[in-house]
């Protein structure tokens, strides 16, 4: 999924990232202010396939699902519904450990089967939904990522990751109001998720709202330091607010970085005219 806005002077555009969820973020390929998937890191959870925005959606998290399983009173035996229910607890856990190694090596089609097997022995797990629809979206497949989002928000009302994952569907869907609707709600939820200002500040760049951009995309480099992509697009909240000073130190940040757009950037626009130019 991907983001952007875009200045068109000289014959140039600038294309920024926004972040999307996958092999160059094939899809949290929220960006074009840049574009790419996706996140500063999605890392206010565990288990999940992670969205960041210089890979976003090929790094998977941790696995670290509970290990509770179901107590009895005292020092009982358990049940025997209270010993299936352990077992169920067991299985779910190895599949969605499957479905993580499956995705790590690539196998996509695998870890959809092994998370929805996640789903028939524990239908209330939010994070094999997450993952289902994060891999949805790296597929192109937005309608189906939709659905496994809103699961998953529906059984974790404060999955800030799946609300970003919202927000990029309806981004590429050209839904820009309602993408920023869900990065709002994720914000509330998880007010340092880099990412999720990141998306929002290319948002409202593309929506002319360049001051509220510049305040998220503060906020995305407060939070995540070495996203290039930001520096990028907060140089152009910077250009269009008719501060091309600050444009620049940005884009040559950037351009440090190696962000090849910035590099452009400061080609026609930082460079001093050498004497005798034409201007």
């Amino acid at each position: 999924m991907k983001y952007l806005f875009t200045i068109t002077i000289v014959g140039f555009m600038l294309m920024l990232s926004c972040q999307s969820n996958n092999k160059a973020e094939n899809k949290e390929t929220v960006q074009k202010l840049s574009k790419t998937s996706v996140t500063a890191k999605a890392d206010d959870k565990t288990a999940e396939i992670t969205l960041h925005p210089e890979n976003p959606g090929m790094n998977p998290m941790e696995v670290n699902m509970s290990e509770a399983t179901v107590k009895t009173g005292g020092n009982q035996e358990p049940t025997p519904e209270e010993k299936e229910k352990n077992l169920e607890k067991r299985r779910a856990k190895t599949a969605f450990n499957n479905g993580m190694q499956y995705y790590q090596q690539g196998e996509m089609d695998e870890a959809i089967k092994a998370f929805k097997n996640v789903l028939e022995l524990d239908e209330n797990n939010d994070k094999a939904y997450y993952n289902i629809g994060k891999i949805y979206a790296m597929q192109n497949q937005p309608d189906l990522a939709l659905s496994y989002y809103q699961d998953a928000v529906k059984y974790n009302p404060t999955d800030s990751a799946s609300l970003v994952g919202i927000g990029m569907v309806y981004f590429n869907k050209g839904d820009l109001q309602k993408a920023n609707d869900y990065y709002n709600q994720a914000i509330q939820i998880a007010p340092k998720y880099a990412l999720a200002y990141y998306n929002r500040g290319t948002v409202n760049g593309q929506l002319k709202n360049y001051q509220a951009s510049l305040s998220d995309l503060d906020n995305a480099i407060k939070f995540e330091p070495n996203n290039d992509k930001s520096y990028m697009n907060r140089g152009l909240a910077y250009f269009y607010l008719n501060d091309r000073d600050k444009a620049c130190i940005d884009w040559k940040k950037a351009a440090e970085m190696g962000n090849e757009e910035a590099k452009k950037a400061v080609s026609i626009y930082c460079t001093p005219k050498k004497p005798g130019e034409n201007k």
